[in-house]
């Protein structure tokens, strides 16, 4: 028992260690508001067009890769959530959010709305015209500042319906309580009222600037609806009444390809029956998406292919469906994309899900970088008594939002993602999501998502006392480890400053796919709270021939509908991935991770940057600058800002973050067990309040640059604050980094 006690002593020790509670070394993090404006020199409206759309509507590139302006010329985007805002802000707020995000590097925003009729009483058919209108007004608003829009109108969770699907309605078998997964998949009356809103949301002029949506090139992309999809556990909840349909629907499919139901029947076998088989009836059962994450044999692997490749087929009709009907009926000019989910095995079912979405222009999906939070309200809030893991992604590659596979052809989005609260290593984000979607041709990466104009100053529920405390919102980014991290990083993105390359290349049969065989690479597991459940404990035990590092040392690409399966390995992966040492390294040799350390470099001739735990290292040469640390954790980046390298350059923005907590924010060392596995992390005893803290930073920067002759530190708004010593020595100069730095500028 002695000896129990003196383990957890030394192990609560050990944990301790690195419980970040904010102290009186932290400096007080604020956003002043300056009258003028003229004089802010960080502000990078400037990379935006006049307006959104100046040039055309947003078009795919020759081989539909990467997107271009109306006039061909390449853009690229740096892309954030929260055109929904406008529902909650008047329309001096939302030009403030506006001017926020273009001065901060975005220049495409997306909104995620609901113009579905909302509550009771209502006519299905009729759109929700308090939300069209925020739509309009959120295209305005953004248009001015050069932001583009993404649409997103429709998601059938049941809170974006009001809480309601009301008898009026006519779903069958659906009230208030329940959401409409896949309904709008099978159900022709959804469908009829999906098209009549969306009509009234193209068609007709918009108040805010007299044109009509469908005409409007401020609009970038219109998405079909968001995270709904006939290969998620969803599918398992679908009610008796919808499910019947898609029997009698699959029944009917299942006479085209076989001649007759029996036929199919026969072809399957006497071990692949399902009680609900009634030929005469001109029914068939229906598998569960439990059964299609497994591996099958015999009859019942016929049955589950043939049931995959009707979902898929019926999905992909759907979307192709759609989009004709917004290009041609409705006569719109916007690129298109189905939907943003993920399925219940990314092993065996996410190419069919790919596959039905790629009759649309883009293909997009949604994935967070988890913070192992739990709670009894972890879905929306952070309450005291809480836990969190505390990863970093740095120490957890494998779990990158951005290790995606890129269809051919297609230009690929994540359209909500994030290291959103509690995560305390926000600072890692915007510089790896920046320089590896450089890497793999990610083409846009939409931050979940601002909570306020600017940065968060309340960002708690403050109608919520749990214990004299108030719960956090965990879903905010308006923080100053996560937005405040955007300008050097939309500047490195934008720009091209990271090079592209591709690793693996790979082909899939439309047969494969609905064999649902495991491909030599897949995407693993991603995270989002409110619905990333499983019914199984084990649905990714097969084992991929490559490993996940392979999306860091550069591109995936695949393309559907060869004759032959096929796996092309352009990367030297056993010289880039080493396993030994837990390193790993893009192709053209800019990014590296030691993720053994927890410490990423990026080392290109106009960009410079180190991120993670950096007293373990101290010192970092990248060629013509070198990075000194003694933090604990921090992220420093140079990024040249006149598009010279960083040895010529004569304007380049210094950025640094550590960790930032709210005030009285303490945290204990714990340990919870989840799924058979120890996580060690931490209880949150209280989630602080304003203004957020942030730790010391501890360190200094050299380059090699005989042009810069000054340092300016800024404040949160870029504007001036003072002159920092510079050390000049033979064409090097130095900088003591203060602890307060964040962005430095550094000129002739």
């Amino acid at each position: 028992m002695k000896q129990y006690y003196l383990i957890a002593f030394f192990l609560s020790l050990a944990l301790n260690s690195n419980a970040q509670n904010p102290d009186k070394s932290w400096w007080t993090f604020t956003y002043p508001i300056h009258p003028a404006a003229d004089s802010c020199l960080l502000d990078l409206r400037y990379l935006n067009e006049t307006y959104a759309g100046q040039h055309g509507f947003i078009q795919l590139s020759d081989d539909g890769n990467s997107f271009v302006h109306g006039d061909g010329k390449p853009i690229r985007f740096w892309a954030s959530n929260g055109g929904n805002l406008a529902s909650e802000m008047s329309d001096q707020k939302l030009d403030s959010l506006a001017k926020f995000l273009a001065k901060m590097g975005v220049n495409i925003i997306r909104y995620h709305g609901a113009i579905n009729p909302r509550g009771p009483y209502t006519n299905l058919m009729n759109p929700d015209t308090t939300d069209v209108k925020n739509i309009w007004r959120c295209v305005a608003a953004m248009k001015r500042q050069g932001i583009y829009t993404v649409i997103s109108p429709f998601w059938p969770h049941n809170g974006h319906m009001g809480g309601h699907v009301p008898a009026e309605w006519g779903i069958e078998g659906y009230d208030e309580k329940d959401d409409l997964w896949a309904v709008l998949y099978f159900n022709e009356n959804l469908k009829a009222a999906y098209k009549n809103w969306v009509k009234y949301l193209y068609t007709t002029p918009n108040p805010y600037t007299g044109v009509p949506l469908k005409d409007e090139p401020a609009v970038a992309i219109i998405q079909v609806e968001n995270e709904d999809g006939v290969f998620f556990w969803t599918m398992q909840s679908i009610k008796p009444a919808l499910s019947k349909i898609v029997s009698t629907q699959f029944a009917q499919w299942l006479t085209d390809k076989y001649g007759s139901l029996q036929a199919a029947l026969n072809a399957w076998g006497s071990d692949a029956v399902l009680k609900d088989d009634d030929v005469a009836k001109e029914f068939v059962g229906l598998y569960s998406i439990y059964e299609m994450t497994l591996a099958q044999t015999n009859g019942k692997a016929k049955r589950i292919k043939d049931q995959t490749e009707f979902y898929a087929k019926k999905q992909r009709g759907f979307y192709d469906e759609m989009v004709k009907y917004y290009r041609y009926d409705l006569d719109c000019k916007q690129l298109t994309n189905g939907n943003n989910w993920r399925t219940a095995s990314q092993s065996r079912l996410l190419d069919a899900e790919r596959w039905s979405n790629s009759t649309a222009d883009v293909l997009a999906t949604n994935k967070y970088f988890d913070p192992q939070h739990t709670g009894p309200n972890d879905g929306w809030r952070i309450d005291p008594g809480d836990f969190y893991g505390a990863p970093s992604s740095l120490k957890n590659p494998a779990d990158l939002p951005f290790n995606v596979k890129h269809l051919s052809g297609h230009p690929m989005m994540i359209t909500e993602s994030g290291w959103n609260l509690p995560n305390k290593y926000q600072t890692e984000g915007s510089l790896l999501v920046a320089a590896y979607s450089g890497l793999n041709g990610l083409d846009a990466f939409f931050w979940f998502m601002p909570s306020a104009v600017n940065f968060d100053n309340e960002p708690y529920h403050k109608y919520f006392n749990v214990g004299g405390q108030h719960p956090l919102n965990r879903w905010t980014n308006s923080t100053p480890g996560e937005a405040g991290m955007f300008p050097a990083n939309a500047l490195l993105h934008r720009l091209g400053y990271v090079k592209a390359a591709t690793a693996v290349k790979e082909q899939r049969t439309l047969t494969s796919i609905f064999n649902r065989d495991v491909p030599k690479i897949f995407e693993e597991k991603s995270f989002d709270p409110n619905r990333d459940f499983d019914t199984s404990t084990k649905t990714l035990d097969e084992k991929a021939s490559l490993s996940p590092l392979t999306f860091l040392t550069g591109g995936v690409t695949t393309s559907y509908g060869g004759s032959i399966d096929t796996l092309q390995v352009l990367a030297p992966l056993d010289q880039l991935i080493n396993k030994n040492k837990q390193q790993v390294t893009s192709i053209t040799g800019e990014q590296k991770l030691d993720y053994k350390k927890g410490i990423f470099t990026l080392n290109t001739p106009k960009a410079k940057a180190v991120s993670g735990f950096l007293n373990t290292v101290k010192t970092f040469p990248l060629g013509d600058v070198t990075i000194q640390s003694n933090n604990e954790y921090a992220t420093i980046q140079l990024v040249s800002m006149d598009e010279k390298n960083i040895s010529q350059s004569t304007k380049i923005l210094l950025q640094a973050g550590t960790l930032f907590r709210p005030t009285n924010w303490v945290e204990e060392a714990a340990v919870k067990e989840k799924d058979g596995e120890t996580i060690k992390g931490f209880t949150i005893k209280n989630t602080g309040k304003m203004p957020w803290l942030g730790m010391p930073v501890l360190g200094s920067v050299s380059i090699k640059n005989s042009s810069v002759k000054k340092a300016i530190q800024l404040d949160a708004a870029g504007y001036a604050v003072k002159i920092l010593p510079l050390q000049i020595n033979n064409g090097i100069i130095t900088i003591l980094l203060p602890k307060d730095a964040y962005y430095i500028l550094l000129v002739q």
